[in-house]
Formats: C-alpha cells, sequence, structure tokens
C-alpha cells in the first residue's frame, strides 16, 4: 500500500455524509407530510404516526445543536443581572 499519493477513504467519507444528509432530510420530509391518522384509520397508521415522528424528533436532538453549548455561549438572565448589579456597585 503506498501512503504517499491522497488516500481514496477522504474522498469516501465526504460522499457518506452527504448521502446521510441526504437521506436524512428525506426522511423528515416524508414524516412532514404525514398527514394526522383520524378515527377511522387503522391502528396500524396511527402507530406508524407516533413512531416515525417520534424518530424524526429524536434524530433531530441527536443531530440538532448541541443544547449545552447553546447555553454556554449565553448568559442567564439571572447571571446578567447579577453581573448588572456588581458593576453598579
Amino acid at each position: 500500500m503506498d501512503f504517499q499519493r491522497p488516500s481514496v477513504w477522504s474522498g469516501l467519507t465526504a460522499q457518506s455524509f452527504w448521502v446521510g444528509a441526504g437521506v436524512l432530510w428525506f426522511f423528515s420530509a416524508a414524516v412532514s407530510a404525514m398527514e394526522p391518522p383520524k378515527s377511522e384509520d387503522s391502528r396500524f397508521y396511527g402507530w406508524l404516526y407516533r413512531f416515525t415522528h417520534l424518530l424524526a424528533a429524536n434524530l433531530d436532538r441527536a443531530f440538532g445543536p448541541i443544547s449545552s453549548l447553546r447555553s454556554l455561549s449565553r448568559p442567564t438572565t439571572e447571571s446578567s443581572q447579577a453581573d448588572s448589579q456588581t458593576k453598579e456597585q
């Protein structure tokens, strides 16, 4: 194996990212297009509707912005008020 040439793996990694992003986008669009179940619909459709929405919400939570970093970037109102009171004194 020749380690001097650029690896094929770097291209495959980038390609698999975009394929995964496309699959997630397609899944999200399909779940959003589902109509809410009506009382006369089958029980399976009600289960499928709830299951796909649960899965989409968990995927959004897993791949969405990290909430702990979001809280670190914005000061809370209590700490902002304490800081302003300290500066006034």
